[in-house]
This record gives C-alpha cells, sequence and structure tokens, in this order.
C-alpha cells in the first residue's frame, strides 16, 4: 500500500518546476514554445506558453519561468508565468501596479494616490487615432503640422492695441 502512496505524492511534487529560460521565444507556432532548464539539469524544449488573455510579451533568455506539468508528467509541461528579476522596478508602494518594459525601463504606472504616470525611457509616446482630453493639459510645446503654439506667426494681420474676442466653436 505505501507504493501507490508514494507513487501519488512524487507525481504531485513533480507537478510544478521553477526554471530559467535557455532560448529565445519560438513564435513560429500558434502557441508561442520556451526552452526552459529546471533543478537538476533537467532542460525541456518546445513548452508551451499560456499567457493571461490580452496581454502578451515575449520574455529573453534569463527570464524565470514557472511551469505546470500535466499529472506530473515532466514531458508534458506548460509554462504558464515568467518574469525577468533583473530589471524589475523596485521603486513601487504597497498596492501599485506597474507594466514596464525590463530593458528599456518604459512604464505604465498606477501610483498609489491615484495618478496614472506613462514614462517612455526614449522620450516619446506615440497615439493612433483620436484623442479627447477633458482636465488641463499642463507642461511642455505645443506643436501641430510643424507650428509651435507659443512663437507661430499671423501672417497677413496688423499688430494693434486691442484684444481679439474669444474663441469661435466649431
Amino acid at each position: 500500500m505505501t507504493a501507490p502512496i508514494l507513487r501519488v505524492a512524487r507525481r504531485v511534487a513533480m507537478a510544478i518546476g521553477i526554471g530559467r529560460q535557455t532560448a529565445d521565444t519560438d513564435e513560429s507556432r500558434t502557441t508561442a514554445t520556451v526552452q526552459v532548464a529546471l533543478p537538476g539539469s533537467e532542460l525541456r524544449s518546445d513548452v508551451p506558453m499560456v499567457q493571461l488573455y490580452g496581454y502578451a510579451s515575449r520574455p529573453v533568455p534569463g527570464s524565470d519561468l514557472i511551469v505546470l506539468f500535466q499529472g506530473g508528467d515532466r514531458s508534458r509541461g506548460v509554462a504558464i508565468a515568467s518574469g525577468d528579476q533583473r530589471n524589475r522596478p523596485n521603486d513601487l508602494q504597497p498596492g501599485e501596479v506597474c507594466l514596464f518594459h525590463p530593458r528599456t525601463g518604459s512604464r505604465i504606472w498606477m501610483k498609489d494616490d491615484g495618478s496614472i504616470l506613462i514614462a517612455p525611457q526614449n522620450g516619446k509616446t506615440a497615439i493612433v487615432g483620436d484623442l479627447d482630453v477633458s482636465g488641463i493639459m499642463t507642461g511642455g510645446e505645443v506643436v501641430a503640422q510643424d507650428v509651435k503654439l507659443s512663437t507661430h506667426p499671423h501672417g497677413g494681420v496688423q499688430a494693434g492695441s486691442a484684444q481679439s474676442g474669444a474663441p469661435i466653436p466649431q
């Protein structure tokens, strides 16, 4: 009776593994796969990587991986989580959330005070599509079609001492 219990206990113990990604993610298939080194010199290739719906990432070699093995069968693994502790932000406060790019440090940071900070490392943010802003925009220069708001000339208008009227809504 002891042998069956030991077999079940071993299968349960073998059902999860924590390892390190050793090669680039293979994106050529419907489901991306990874190669993972597990403790005890165990190397598994072509391990499918499942991610949360609506989120996609491509971990790099050296990333940590959590692998579930169906029924404890080490030939039937699925990577369910990945992380990169080498470049993880370490300045978050309790309860804060941050989407970050490990190599560059770019981030979208939902802060404890309710504000959201978008901080691209190269200083550039692209928005494709219409942008509606309700509230006050503050900060740097506004440029539209190479015309700066602060210094653009008004051609064909003579200087005078009167103030212009309020803008006319379109």
